[in-house]
C-alpha cells in the first residue's frame, strides 16, 4: 500500500531510519518520499502524484486527509474538519457524521498544542489501517511491511498463520505479524505524542438484525437501491481527476457499475483481464455486456507475474493478498500505460455480499453449528494439513472463530454469519485486495457507499434469495445488461433458468460431499474453468528452496514436505499460491529474500 505512517513519542526512530524503512515501498519511478515533523511526531509518506492525499492546516492543528470523500467539496470538508477536530463544536467520531460521509478515507489530525494525534477512518475501514504493539513509541500506518521494518516487528502470529491457511485470512484484528494489529471497523486511535501511548476506542458497531424494509416489495426495494447505487456511481465519476475504467467480468457485480454509469450518463470505459487461468466465459460475456450498452471495452492479455511482481505484491499487502491474484500487477500496469492521465478503476466488490442472500443454506441452531458451517464454507486447506504445516490444532482455530462470532450484536445466528462474511472475509481479505490495486491507481466500489450498504442490509434475506433482488436491481439499472447471461450460472439473471440453477446450487451446498464431487463438472459445463488449475514449476521450486534453506520458521519443515511438497499435483494452484505467499513473507525480512533469485521467472 502507498506508505503513510505516523510515528510519535520521545524515542521515535531517526529521520534517516524512517526513510530507509519506506524505500522498498517506492514501487516505481512515480513514487516519492517525504515527511512532516513537529515535536515528537512524524507523518511519513511514500506516494505517487495521483494518490489522493492532502494537508489542511488550522493554526496548531494539521489534518492530513488520505483518500476521497465523494459527497463533500473541498471547502465544505475543510469547514467540517475544523469544526470537529479544531473547534470541538462536535465530535470527530460522531457516527451520524461518519455515516453521512461517502468515501474511502482516513483523517489524521495532529494537534501540536495538545500533543495529540487523532486518527479516524471511514466507518467501514475501507483503507486498512494497522498499528504496532509492544513498541516504545506509537506506530500507525497503512503498509504492514513498512511498520514491521520501522518497529522491528518481523515475528509472526502462529494462530494467524494457521487461520490464513485454514480460512484464507487471519481473524478479527490479527495480522500475520505478531506485533501488528489491524484497526477494526468503527474504531479510532488517539495518540499522546509526548509519551507515545496510543488508545484504541470504538465509536460504532454494525448490527444487521433490522430488516426494516421488509414491508416494501422486491420491485420497490430494487428501485430505491438502484437509485442510491446510481448516485454513488455518479459521485465517484464526478470526483475522478481522469479516466473511469470498470474492471469488468461476466458476473453481476461489475456489470451493475456499467448499469449505474449508463444510467447517470458519465464517461467511462471497461477493461477485462485475459490471464491463462481466467474463465473463458467471463471474457466472452464481458464483451457481450459492453456490446449490449455500446460502451468501449478492452480485452487485455495478461502475462503471469514474474518474481519482481511477487516481491512488490508481497510488500503491498503484507501477505494478506495471496500470489494467486498477483497477475493484477501487469494487468494494472497495462491499464495505466493505456491512458495518458490519471486513471480511477472500479470493482464490483461488495455486490456479492450485499445484494444476494448470503445467509447459511442450512439451518443453524447453535453457535457450535455456526462455527462448523464457517469452517466448512471458508475452507482453504484441510484441518489435518494446517496442523501438519503449523502445529496449530483445529480446536485452536475453532476457538478463535467462536470468540469472534460470539461478540457480534445480532441475536440471529443466521445474521451473525452475514456479519462474519462482511467483516471477516471482506474486511480481513477483500478490502486488502482492493487496497493492493491502489498502489497503481485509485480503486473504489460504489457498493460500499454508506447509504447503499445501509439500504441493502435493511432488505430482508427472503427477497434476496435465488438472486431475485439482484435481477430486479439490474432491470432497474439496465434491462439490456439484465438480459446477458451471468458467467457464474450460464443464464441471464432475469430468467427462470438462472433462478432454477441457483436453487440447485443451494441444494447441493447442503450436501458438501456431493457438492465437492459435482462442482468441477458443473463449472466445466458452464465454461468456468481456465485452461489449467495447476501451478507451474517456479511455484513449487521457490517454495522448496524456502523450506530447505529456511530451517527456522513458524512453518513446520516436515509438515510442508509431507503435504504440499510431497505431492504438489494434488493441490490446486490457489492452494500452492497461498503457501508460497506465506513462506515468502516469513522469509521477506531477511537480508536477501530467496524470492529475489526468481525475479526473472514467470509464475503462471
Amino acid at each position: 500500500m502507498p506508505g503513510i505512517s505516523v510515528v510519535a513519542g520521545r524515542s521515535i526512530p531517526a529521520d534517516d531510519d524512517i526513510e530507509t524503512a519506506h524505500r522498498p515501498s517506492l514501487y516505481d519511478d512515480r513514487y516519492t518520499f517525504d515527511s512532516y515533523e513537529v515535536g515528537h511526531c512524524s507523518v511519513a509518506r511514500a506516494l505517487y502524484p495521483e494518490y489522493p492525499f492532502r494537508r489542511v492546516t488550522f493554526g496548531d492543528c494539521t489534518v492530513f486527509v488520505e483518500g476521497v470523500v465523494y459527497n463533500r467539496d473541498e471547502e465544505t470538508l475543510r469547514t467540517e474538519l475544523e469544526r470537529r477536530f479544531v473547534d470541538g463544536e462536535a465530535s470527530p467520531v460522531d457516527p451520524t457524521w461518519l455515516r453521512d460521509l461517502d468515501g474511502e478515507f482516513v483523517f489524521y489530525a495532529h494537534d501540536a498544542a495538545a500533543g495529540t494525534v487523532t486518527i479516524v477512518p471511514d466507518l467501514l475501514g475501507q483503507l486498512p489501517l494497522f498499528y504496532a504493539v509492544h513498541t516504545d513509541y506509537a506506530l500507525v500506518g497503512r503498509n504492514k511491511p513498512i511498520l514491521a521494518r520501522l518497529g522491528n516487528c518481523a515475528t509472526f502470529d502462529r494462530v494467524a498463520v494457521a487461520e490464513y491457511l485454514r480460512l484464507g485470512y487471519a481473524l478479527a484484528d490479527r495480522t500475520l505479524y505478531a506485533d501488528l494489529r489491524r484497526l477494526p471497523q468503527g474504531h479510532h486511535i488517539q495518540i499522546d505524542t509526548d509519551t507515545g501511548a496510543q488508545a484504541i476506542e470504538q465509536h460504532y458497531e454494525f448490527d444487521f438484525d433490522d430488516e426494516r424494509n421488509a414491508n416494501a416489495t422486491v420491485t420497490e426495494n430494487a428501485r430505491e437501491f438502484a437509485q442510491r447505487f446510481t448516485d454513488a456511481c455518479r459521485r465517484r465519476a464526478d470526483s475522478a481527476p481522469g479516466a473511469n475504467v470498470v474492471l469488468l467480468s461476466g458476473g453481476l457485480d461489475s456489470r451493475a457499475i456499467l448499469g449505474g454509469f449508463e444510467r447517470c450518463g458519465v464517461s467511462y470505459s471497461a477493461a477485462t483481464r485475459d490471464f491463462e487461468h481466467d474463465s473463458r466465459a467471463d471474457i466472452a460475456l464481458a464483451r457481450e455486456l459492453t456490446d449490449a450498452v455500446g460502451s468501449n471495452w478492452d480485452r487485455l492479455p495478461t502475462p503471469g507475474p514474474d518474481g519482481g511482481d511477487l516481491l512488490a505484491h508481497l510488500d503491498m499487502s503484507g501477505g494478506a493478498d495471496p500470489f494467486g491474484i498477483a497477475h493484477m500487477q501487469p494487468f494494472l500496469r497495462q491499464i495505466r500505460a493505456d491512458h495518458d492521465g490519471p486513471v480511477w478503476t472500479y470493482t464490483g466488490d461488495g455486490g456479492d455480499k450485499l445484494v444476494p442472500d448470503i445467509s447459511p443454506v442450512v439451518d443453524i441452531e447453535t453457535i457450535d453449528e455456526l462455527v462448523s458451517y464457517i469452517m466448512q464454507s471458508e475452507e482453504t486447506f484441510s484441518a489435518e494439513d494446517v496442523e501438519a504445516m503449523t502445529g496449530v490444532t483445529e480446536a485452536e482455530v475453532r476457538a478463535d472463530v467462536r470468540e469472534t462470532v460470539r461478540n457480534y450484536p445480532e441475536t440471529s445466528l443466521s445474521k451473525q454469519f452475514v456479519h462474519y462474511e462482511l467483516f471477516q472475509r471482506a474486511f480481513s481479505w477483500l478490502f486488502e485486495a482492493t487496497d493492493t490495486n491502489r498502489n497503481h491507481c485509485w480503486t473504489t466500489s460504489p457498493f460500499y457507499a454508506p447509504d447503499v450498504v445501509n439500504y441493502a442490509m435493511s432488505i430482508p434475506d427472503a427477497q434476496k434469495r435465488r438472486y431475485q433482488l439482484y435481477a430486479a436491481v439490474l432491470k432497474q439499472l439496465s434491462p439490456e445488461l439484465a438480459a446477458v447471461p451471468n458467467a457464474n450460472f450460464g443464464a441471464p439473471p432475469a430468467s427462470v433458468t438462472h433462478e432454477a440453477r441457483v436453487a440447485l446450487y443451494n441444494v447441493l451446498q447442503r450436501h458438501p460431499a456431493l457438492f465437492t464431487v459435482v462442482k468441477p463438472t458443473i463449472k466445466s459445463l458452464l465454461g468456468l474453468n481456465g485452461e489449467t488449475d495447476q501451478a507451474t514449476s517456479p511455484f513449487v521450486d521457490c517454495l522448496r528452496d524456502q523450506v530447505t534453506r529456511n530451517p527456522r520458521s513458524i512453518l513446520d519443515r516436515e509438515g510442508l514436505e509431507q503435504t504440499v511438497l510431497d505431492d504438489p499435483e494434488s493441490y490446486t494452484r490457489e492452494e500452492l499460491c497461498h503457501v508460497l505467499t506465506l513462506a515468502s513473507l516469513i522469509n521477506y525480512h531477511r537480508d536477501v529474500p530467496i524470492l529475489t533469485e526468481y525475479r526473472s521467472k514467470e509464475f503462471v
